[in-house]
């Protein structure tokens, strides 16, 4: 009987166990577990391609409204030429809008720049932040710079069919045509050798972010999509995502304390 009781005991034992090692899942909108890589190259009209080669994507959660676009989409307040012009989810850039000062990134000294095109008006500033990061032992390249409103537009068509025509999904982690600050030709996306010049969230972990964060701005360039300002910008995280304002614009963003997105709306 002693013995039936003690294989008993020992069988209820290893079930409570085994039940407080199962881990519940949490409501986090990062879920590591979702990670998918992506091979794609989207053609970019002549300038190009637009790479997402590798690309770390994470399935975005769908709740919440802090990815929607307003019912109210307006033109932008200023130029497209304009270094301080508000491009988001309410302000839209006209589709006929490209800047007429497009040259090769290549120019500034990045690596990979020969595949991209930037304005002229940021490449001397972007090759002293070039030589500057070299001078630091750090290695930057880019893989994704201006893009056309066509071009946008097809970039935010893929991930509708990536994420199976999930509008919200998509809204997360891609522009649509004329709200990317990518056409203004002033915003790229670094990457490093760290991570073999592939594009997403691994980025922020390599030491080419953390020399950014500390030294982008002294060269009038400023992350666009901050972490945990998710519910301001409308897009998730993007440790690669930078926007020129020029240099002494970026330094007084960086004395004000506001991020990119609050800064251009107080100045739009």
């Amino acid at each position: 009987m002693f013995k039936i009781l003690n294989l008993i005991t020992s069988f209820l034992i290893s079930i409570l166990t085994l039940f407080n090692t199962i881990e519940l899942p949490q409501d986090e909108e990062i879920d590591d577990n979702n990670k998918i890589v992506i091979n794609e190259v989207i053609d970019v009209e002549e300038k190009g391609t637009e790479e997402i080669n590798p690309e770390e994507v994470v399935v975005p959660s769908t709740s919440g409204n802090r990815w929607e676009y307003p019912s109210d989409i307006v033109a932008c307040s200023r130029d497209g030429n304009d270094l301080l012009v508000l491009v988001n989810k309410k302000y839209q850039l006209p589709s006929t809008y490209k800047p007429n000062d497009l040259v090769k990134a290549s120019n500034s000294g990045i690596r990979r720049g020969e595949n991209y095109y930037l304005r002229s008006i940021i490449i001397d500033d972007l090759r002293d932040l070039v030589d500057a990061s070299k001078s630091d032992d750090i290695d930057l390249s880019v893989v994704s710079a201006y893009r056309s409103y066509a071009t946008q537009e097809s970039t935010y068509n893929y991930w509708i069919s990536y994420y199976n025509n999930c509008i919200s999904c998509t809204d997360k982690v891609s522009a649509r045509a004329g709200h990317s600050q990518h056409q203004l030709g002033t915003t790229l996306d670094f990457s490093s050798n760290e991570i073999g010049d592939s594009l997403g969230s691994q980025f922020g972990n390599t030491e080419a972010s953390r020399w950014l964060v500390e030294n982008a701005y002294l060269y009038g360039f400023v992350i666009g999509y901050p972490q945990g300002y998710e519910s301001t910008t409308g897009y998730s995280y993007e440790s690669w995502h930078y926007r020129y304002i020029g240099k002494s614009n970026a330094l007084e963003q960086k004395s004000s304390g506001m991020i990119l997105e609050t800064y251009l709306r107080s100045k739009n």
